[in-house]
């Protein structure tokens, strides 16, 4: 049975055990020799409680850009805002932790240990300004086309924002993993014998899909329906200047 397996054994099979602990305040590395039951008498909790946990987290699945076509562009948005909530709030956190955590036994994990808190600095900074700019003007387009708008307000606006430019610099950002993917050889886990570090790799691996999902959100439907709607913004303002 799971619950009598050790904590080391489970993680070994399974990373995503790892994550669950974690939400009871479980770092499996401090607790690798005691079996699941030992560990959840300890600490107050039915491992019942953390399978259900392991299970939610199985089954936690990204929607490919597909899903969001039929979407609005409120909803999309509504979406990704989301996303960038739990990458803040939950992912980060978590592999921060998992991060700081691994003794500095070579180069590699100093240097892993060095790097990362700067890729989560500057890809939170990265969120945020694609939220107060593509994300806002794309709304801002979005209510134009429905209600009734300020035309200078929007003018000056549209002077200050462009889809297409928005979508150029959004290009360059794509690959914000690549450093850590080349120093981590693709996350391979090939020669490492280290648990806490194979967990690492899986979770910063698994992290970088999910980003790579959410850049095709992005670039495959929020891009092409804001385009649209601009198009159709500029062509409002064309009529108002020439009923001016």
């Amino acid at each position: 049975m799971l619950s009598d397996q050790k904590i080391h054994d489970i993680v070994e099979k399974d990373y995503v055990f790892a994550h669950a602990l974690y939400f009871f305040g479980v770092k499996f590395y401090d607790y690798s020799n005691e079996t699941l039951n030992q560990l959840a008498e300890s600490k107050g909790f039915k491992t019942e409680q953390v399978i259900r946990k392991l299970e939610s987290l199985r089954a936690e699945e990204i929607p490919g850009p597909e899903v969001f076509h039929t979407y609005s562009v409120d909803l999309i948005i509504e979406y990704l805002k989301h996303a960038h909530y739990i990458y803040i709030k939950e992912k980060l956190p978590y592999l921060l932790r998992l991060i700081e955590d691994l003794e500095d036994t070579d180069k590699l994990i100093h240097d892993l240990k060095l790097i990362f808190p700067y890729f989560v600095e500057d890809f939170i900074k990265h969120i945020y300004h694609e939220e107060d700019s593509l994300f806002h003007f794309t709304l801002k387009l979005n209510n134009a086309c429905h209600v009734k708008f300020n035309a200078g307000e929007m003018h000056k606006m549209m002077r200050k924002y462009s889809i297409s430019d928005l979508a150029l610099h959004h290009s360059d950002d794509d690959d914000e993993m690549q450093g850590i993917r080349e120093l981590t050889n693709n996350y391979s886990l090939e020669d490492i014998s280290s648990t806490h570090l194979k967990v690492v790799y899986q979770e910063l691996k698994a992290f970088e899909e999910d980003l790579l999902l959410h850049a095709r959100i992005e670039n495959e439907v929020l891009f092409p329906k804001a385009l649209a709607l601009e198009k159709r913004v500029a062509d409002k303002l064309g009529c108002i200047s020439r009923l001016n």
